[in-house]
């Protein structure tokens, strides 16, 4: 995987953590009280959920065209994707 693939595929989470930890950072400086720490506490609490509970299951390639139209017939949303290398 190249960096330019690592990023695209984390692009929601990497200007998330960068806010997290520069919340922190001020936090941190500025000896903040205990509401503040308890605000940024269940915001990165929110953002591990959030992240835990939109992650898709991992990716299957079929096999035959049988596949296909079996997952396409069973009621539940399906993404076919179609590509070439050329």
């Amino acid at each position: 995987m190249t960096l330019a693939q690592l990023l695209n595929q984390n692009s929601f989470l990497i200007p998330a953590s960068l806010t997290l930890l520069v919340w922190l950072a001020v936090l941190i400086v500025r000896r903040a009280r205990r509401r503040f720490w308890l605000m940024w506490s269940a915001a990165l609490l929110l953002a591990i959920g959030v992240y835990v509970l939109l992650r898709t299951p991992a990716s299957r390639a079929f096999q035959s065209v049988a596949e296909v139209q079996q997952a396409i017939s069973s009621g539940r949303p399906t993404l076919v994707e179609f590509y070439s290398d050329f």
